[in-house]
């Protein structure tokens, strides 16, 4: 008996250890480095390699023909330089403060920095990313984890009567929401084409910008609902009841609205009966990115009196073709209507009609304009803007 045991130790004890030969020791290299001065530095090891290159949303954007589209940037490139067998790029000028994604391609194959373990999956590709703040107050500051009381980020199912199905939810709750009796009111924040439930609290940061805004008194404290708006989806790939389930943009029947109009009930139903809210049309928000301001606008024009703050960032509907539900909708009174949109963002066209036509009729519409187009670095600084201007 005390044999047997002790065998069973032995294997124990060398299952353990290969468990730990498994997990590896890592590279032993730090990539990537921000430098005092604010440049980063890249680091890969391959002394067999012949080329190495680095794409980045920080390295000045190339333009490419692309076939049926015309000319279209994309992510900068730069080559690294080989010394005994350690490949290196340092960024020509210092960086500003911002959430940054870049990724390797070793010899004409793409490859992730294998020096660096922080990644966000975008619909279904992956790229290294790392957070760095300038100088405190800009972006990057707000896309941390500062040392601040912190919210509590959380996934849940409800039931969908509208679907027949359950689905997910990502929620973030304020800091103190546990310990307190208080009510709180709730934003809706809607995803993009090919997104999920977790887009905005993975590449939209929300619970590092909502933590960090409610710490300096710049938002009031809030809930926050990140539904998936794929209606029939019951949720991400990494948890959906489809085995190896390959996220895609979404096709047509997913960009119409109406399937999410239709939910939107179930949801709003669901977090009014499982969280302590503020319910009533000034204690709700929505808003979303592309594909989710759509929805957003579509939502909010077919509750009129329920939604007192609409925001739709790179994403509108059409003012003429929305006249009566529009009229309702601003009869009612909403305390902000709110568009943004970045000056090189295919969808500022739309963007800009709305916002024509809300000023023709004289329904009060804000309209804000950045740089750039239609990327979630944008998408990021539109939220931090939105939450501000909250239950005001």
């Amino acid at each position: 008996m005390k044999k047997s045991v002790a065998s069973l130790m032995l294997w124990a004890c060398g299952m353990s250890a290969f468990a730990q030969q498994a997990l590896g020791p890592g590279t032993g290299i730090i990539s990537p480095e921000i430098n005092a001065d604010n440049t980063v530095t890249f680091r890969y090891v391959n002394p067999k390699a012949v080329t190495v290159e680095l794409s980045g949303d920080f390295l000045p954007a190339q333009k490419v023909e692309v076939p049926g589209r015309g000319v279209m940037e994309v992510q900068g490139k730069a080559s690294l330089v080989e010394k005994d067998g350690v490949w290196t790029f340092t960024t020509a000028n210092p960086l500003p403060g911002e959430l940054y994604s870049y990724y390797f391609t070793v010899d004409g194959k793409r490859q992730l920095d294998p020096s660096n373990v922080f990644m966000n999956r975008d619909i279904a590709t992956w790229t290294n990313i790392f957070t760095m703040s300038a100088k405190e107050g800009d972006a990057g500051h707000y896309y941390m984890n500062n040392n601040v009381p912190h919210g509590t980020l959380t996934k849940i199912w409800y039931d969908s009567e509208n679907a027949g199905f359950d689905r997910r939810l990502t929620v973030y709750l304020p800091a103190g929401y546990e310990k307190s009796k208080e009510k709180y009111p709730v934003l809706y924040l809607l995803h993009g084409s090919g997104g999920d439930e977790n887009a905005w609290s993975e590449l939209g940061r929300t619970a590092q910008i909502m933590d960090n805004l409610i710490a300096e008194g710049k938002a009031k404290p809030m809930i926050v609902v990140m539904p998936n708006g794929v209606v029939r989806n019951p949720s991400a790939p990494e948890v959906n009841e489809v085995n190896m389930f390959q996220p895609t943009m979404t096709n047509s029947r997913d960009q119409d609205t109406k399937p999410m109009e239709d939910e939107f009930p179930c949801i709003k139903k669901f977090v009014e009966s499982t969280f302590r809210v503020k319910t009533g049309q000034y204690n709700t928000a929505i808003a979303g990115l592309s594909m989710g301001g759509r929805h957003s606008f579509s939502i909010s024009r077919r509750y009129p009196g329920t939604i007192g703050y609409v925001g739709m960032f790179s994403g509108a509907g059409s003012g003429p073709d929305n006249e009566k539900e529009l009229a309702a909708l601003f009869a009612a009174k909403p305390k902000l209507y709110w568009i943004g949109v970045g000056s090189a963002d295919g969808v500022k066209v739309s963007a800009s009609a709305l916002r024509d036509y809300c000023n023709e009729k004289g329904y009060p519409c804000e309209y804000y304009e950045s740089d750039g187009g239609h990327i979630w670095k944008n998408w990021r600084v539109y939220l931090t803007i939105f939450a501000q201007k909250l239950w005001k």
